[in-house]
């Protein structure tokens, strides 16, 4: 059994970009951990951060729930991830807290600030996870590298060239079931951004699927760096 864990920016990015690996790797029997660094309570126009925090926050742990993943709530003020050193302990509890063998984050050159942070966060984090005697860490440290890293698509998969694939065909509809629980987001964006989530993921999904060879994938690429390296296939 593996330890998998998604660190996204905010409440439904996995259910966007990563669940329908998620799902795999949860049928498969391994231990799958959502972690959202912020709570999202700045993503409307007329519901107050407090009260919207509380409505994601559910949400995201409704949808977690129909895997049985594990869910880190990070707390991060929505629009305010910043790569400073208070923010990079957070991110190290994170990855000690759930010893990784692959960890899923967004790519570095995505749309959004936080997901562009959240990104430089992990890989910033990375060694410091295994490194006993950083100051100020809540908890204790765990295996010394190891983890394997990929980035997930872009939304829209604007600029994001996958280097590999999952077959997610078989599990679309729970990707989508999942997505659905985040109804306060699904409403957001349809106001403010006329997107529609559940039609773009499909989209998304489907048009990895020609590169792939199957009806749904998503796509991911694998950090290549010094002391990450893999010879063999770990995504499902």
């Amino acid at each position: 059994m593996m330890n998998i864990l998604c660190v996204a920016a905010h409440p439904d990015d996995i259910e966007i970009l990563c669940a329908g690996t998620l799902i795999r790797y949860a049928r498969e029997g391994h231990k799958v951990t959502f972690a959202i660094f912020t709570s999202g309570n700045m993503g409307d126009t007329s519901i107050q951060p407090e009260e919207l925090g509380r409505i994601r926050e559910k949400e995201a742990r409704d949808a977690a729930a129909i895997i049985g993943a594990n869910v880190i709530w990070g707390g991060v003020m929505d629009e305010h991830v910043f790569p400073n050193e208070e923010q990079r302990r957070l991110m190290i509890d994170i990855l000690r807290e759930t010893d990784p063998d692959v960890i899923f984050t967004h790519s570095p050159n995505d749309y959004h600030p936080d997901h562009r942070y959240v990104s430089q966060l992990v890989f910033d984090a990375y060694f410091q996870k295994g490194l006993p005697f950083i100051p100020g860490q809540s908890k204790p440290a765990c295996r010394f590298g190891h983890a394997q890293l990929y980035y997930m698509d872009n939304l829209g998969g604007i600029g994001f060239l996958p280097s590999e694939y999952v077959n997610i065909s078989d599990v679309m509809d729970v990707k989508l079931q999942m997505l659905a629980c985040h109804k306060s987001q699904v409403e957001a964006m349809k106001a403010l951004a006329a997107t529609d989530l559940a039609d773009m993921v499909s989209v998304q999904a489907r048009f990895r699927g020609f590169a792939a060879g199957c009806q749904y994938a998503e796509g991911f690429t694998r950090l290549d760096a010094y002391q990450r390296g893999l010879t063999s296939r770990i995504l499902p």
